[in-house]
């Protein structure tokens, strides 16, 4: 399972990583996905494993806030990525210090069921191509945080870093991603799923 959790990291370094996403209230606050506070700390649940993410701190950049989150596996920092939340949706624009070119659309906004959008990117020598797709803005599950009403994406059989990924990812109000699913270039499927939500003081 840790080899799993590796390669899951690796492929979400390339184009999601951490599972969810910072604003501080007077931001947009896209339609109520991401009213997250800095120190806000998220736990998942991966097998018998628990991967943490943590909002770090936001910075001004130009007229754009730019939001720091780092993933933590055990006590160490696994990644550190920076979103900027737009008018037509949430994007990833940096990870650790190489920045997406251009950057990834996590989030088209406003929601819409059946809303697709084409991803293109780069980061460093790694690529970043498919299709994301709102499956469903209604969907309802549950994770060892509780029952959530969730907006569902997919990206299938995407090419990520030269390996077939499928992504899916679960929104839901207040609380960001509360569940992430990779199936894996070797049809490994690899599940995080909320299990503690901390909101920042």
């Amino acid at each position: 399972m840790l080899r799993a959790i590796r390669s899951v990291l690796g492929a979400a370094a390339v184009l999601f990583g951490g599972a969810v996403f910072a604003q501080p209230k007077d931001a947009p606050q896209a339609e109520g996905y991401f009213p997250l506070k800095k120190n806000t700390t998220w736990t998942y649940k991966v097998g018998d494993n628990e991967v943490k993410v943590h909002v770090a701190k936001s910075d001004k950049v130009g007229t754009e806030d730019h939001f720091q989150v780092d993933t933590k596996v055990g006590t160490e920092v696994k990644m550190t990525e920076v979103y900027v939340i737009k008018a037509d949706g949430v994007y990833r624009t940096k990870v650790k210090e190489d920045k997406l070119d251009p950057p990834v659309k996590v989030l088209a906004l406003p929601i819409k069921k059946d809303a697709t959008w084409d991803i293109n990117s780069k980061v460093g020598t790694q690529t970043i191509k498919g299709t994301m797709k709102v499956l469903n803005d209604k969907e309802e599950i549950t994770t060892p945080a509780g029952k959530f009403t969730t907006v569902f994406v997919e990206g299938k059989d995407m090419d990520i870093a030269g390996a077939k990924t499928t992504v899916r990812l679960w929104f839901a109000k207040e609380r960001g991603i509360v569940k992430e699913e990779f199936i894996l270039q070797s049809n490994e499927v690899v599940k995080l799923e909320l299990s503690k939500y901390e909101e920042g003081k």
